[in-house]
């Protein structure tokens, strides 16, 4: 397989805020992890492989990565991810104005990367994790989605 083709397969493609709804609302019936994170962001790329060890560990659980890095930070970006070849689909942000980004992901997030959001099985965020956390932290999110299961609304 070719350098170019494996980086098509590596990076899902782009995605705005509203795509980042879908994408969570299209693994309704489990829970979800969503990473906001960037290659110059040195607290992401420490949290990164945890996230993927946890990824192929959690089979139940999806999980959903979005790169902030810019468009001419792509080359990085690439080479990070075939690197590393995380068991999750990458996105890259689509360009546009940031904080109307921000927003549209989830208004309580303040920006900071890495930021993981965890949702429940109907699609509900049971946690925000702004900046640096560990792998403890974000099973402790997934052991509230899981007990939130029978919760009503």
């Amino acid at each position: 397989m070719s350098a170019a083709l494996l980086l098509a397969v590596v990076l899902a493609g782009p995605l705005d805020a509203a795509g980042i709804g879908r994408a969570v609302a299209a693994h309704r019936g489990r829970p979800v992890v969503l990473t906001l994170w960037a290659t110059w962001c040195e607290p992401c790329v420490k949290e990164f492989p945890a996230l993927a060890a946890l990824a192929r560990e959690r089979k139940d659980v999806a999980f959903l990565s979005v790169s902030i890095d810019e468009p001419d930070d792509r080359k990085a970006l690439e080479a990070f991810v075939a690197e590393r070849r995380p068991p999750f689909p990458v996105y890259t942000r689509t360009p546009g104005p940031d904080q109307a980004f921000i927003d549209g992901v989830d208004r309580e997030w303040s920006g900071v990367v890495p930021a993981t959001l965890v949702y429940d099985r109907e699609g509900r965020r049971v946690a925000l994790l702004q900046g640096e956390h560990t792998r403890a932290d974000i099973e402790k999110a997934l052991a509230r989605a899981k007990a939130e299961r029978g919760a009503g609304s």
